[in-house]
């Protein structure tokens, strides 16, 4: 690769890189300086219920992303200048998330009306499917396929400053929960649609209907990233629900502020693999062993980050949650906070790790390993949380991470192409 073409490439990933940092910002950080504001006005009950109801809606959007994030942001950077590639491609990814969403509503609403503890939230749950609509039309996947990021931050850095801007004027009192979960739809259907208007208009994306081969063909590229990603979701968002049919939402939001930093601060780093993730795409056409350099590199710079990082949170746990919460803080939380702030040290080689596995076409192994994960914490969690309470969860949640990358980290240093072990 000439000189000027390395600077045009690590300006475009710096700018991209920049890009989804403040992104996540925007999308993780910003909401999370509500929760002193919210914990104060709603309560620590109050603010459990938000998380339970906001975990049960978000696992749709997880489910409705299909995996596109990876499966479809690789044939769209692959087919950057291929306008008609890239229609077909943009047109059947959005239908099959609009038929995932409706599916998931029809399966969810009876369920609201059939199970007590559902039932009780059924107006907080009903007020946010616009999260599930908005989130649908939102082209995260075709963005980063462009490597056009910035249009990403644009939209919601805007339309986030309106929700936090909005919470504090309408949410004054604990009855005015259903205005939380109300902004919160309102704020993300918004999003979704000037989202789909830019990137029809910015790049001529000219929508239309498939057939139903191609349709299809798209559901069976993304099967095996959708049920990894499943997979992932069951020791991730679906702690929470389980937590939440076993403790009081008082215990479930002591539970959800730690988690929710640890998000937070693992999430506003993971901009460093989604970035490189279209380029690593890239050079792997090229050259496979430019693509394990360039990995090698990534896998340092990562630790180099992470782990300062990771004893950072440990060590300043209680002060971390005192600035969060404005004040408020339990040793539930504190020790949480601690225990799952070792699970930083290895966040983003999960992401690493999937990227580099999609981009060698192992979505069979990956899916094997993250089923099997999922398995693994869906049979723990109930028991666990029965003998133990909330930190037999905690220590179950590193546990899995440390377990799941291990796995795949052990499998690709010993990959051998064209001799698959999957």
């Amino acid at each position: 690769m000439k000189k000027s073409e390395e600077q045009s490439t690590l300006k475009r990933l710096s700018e991209n890189f920049i890009s989804l940092v403040v992104l996540q910002f925007i999308n993780i950080v910003l909401p999370l300086l509500l929760i002193p504001y919210l914990i104060r006005v709603l309560g620590i009950e109050g603010f459990g219920v938000y998380s339970f109801v906001l975990a049960i809606i978000l696992y749709g959007v997880k489910l409705s992303d299909y995996g596109f994030t990876l499966s479809a942001t690789y044939h769209i950077s692959l087919n950057q200048k291929n306008k008609l590639k890239r229609d077909e491609v943009f047109s059947s990814v959005l239908t099959i998330k609009i038929l995932i969403v409706l599916a998931y509503i029809i399966f969810l609403t009876p369920l609201v009306f059939l199970i007590d503890k559902l039932y009780i939230y059924k107006e907080f749950i009903v007020l946010s499917y616009g999260v599930l609509f908005g989130s649908l039309l939102f082209p995260t996947w075709f963005f980063q396929g462009m490597e056009k990021m910035k249009y990403l931050m644009y939209l919601n850095s805007f339309l986030k400053f309106i929700f936090v801007a909005s919470v504090f004027l309408f949410v004054k009192e604990k009855s005015d929960l259903y205005l939380l979960f109300l902004l919160n739809s309102t704020a993300i259907f918004i999003t979704g649609l000037l989202a789909l208007y830019v990137a029809i208009r910015k790049f001529d994306v000219k929508l239309s209907i498939q057939p139903l081969s191609k349709i299809v063909f798209y559901l069976k590229d993304g099967w095996y990233i959708f049920t990894s990603k499943i997979a992932v979701e069951f020791y991730t968002t679906v702690n929470i629900i389980i937590l939440g049919f076993f403790v009081s939402p008082l215990v479930v939001g002591y539970y959800a502020i730690a988690e929710k930093i640890i998000h937070a601060i693992g999430g506003l780093l993971d901009p460093l693999t989604r970035t490189v993730y279209p380029y690593l795409v890239n050079v792997y056409q090229d050259s496979s062993d430019s693509f394990v350099r360039r990995n090698k590199q990534l896998a340092l710079v990562i630790f180099l980050i992470m782990f300062p990082v990771s004893l950072i949170v440990m060590f300043f746990a209680k002060p971390i949650l005192l600035l969060v919460t404005g004040g408020e803080v339990a040793e539930l939380s504190v020790s949480a906070l601690k225990i799952l702030s070792l699970a930083l040290m290895v966040y983003l080689y999960g992401s690493q790790f999937t990227n580099i596995l999609v981009t060698i076409k192992e979505t069979k192994f990956l899916n094997k390993v993250l089923l099997s994960t999922a398995l693994i914490n869906t049979t723990l969690a109930p028991i666990l949380i029965h003998f133990y309470g909330v930190l037999g969860l905690v220590w179950l949640n590193v546990f899995i991470v440390f377990f799941m990358v291990t796995i795949k980290g052990y499998f690709i240093i010993n990959y051998k192409e064209g001799n698959s072990n999957a």
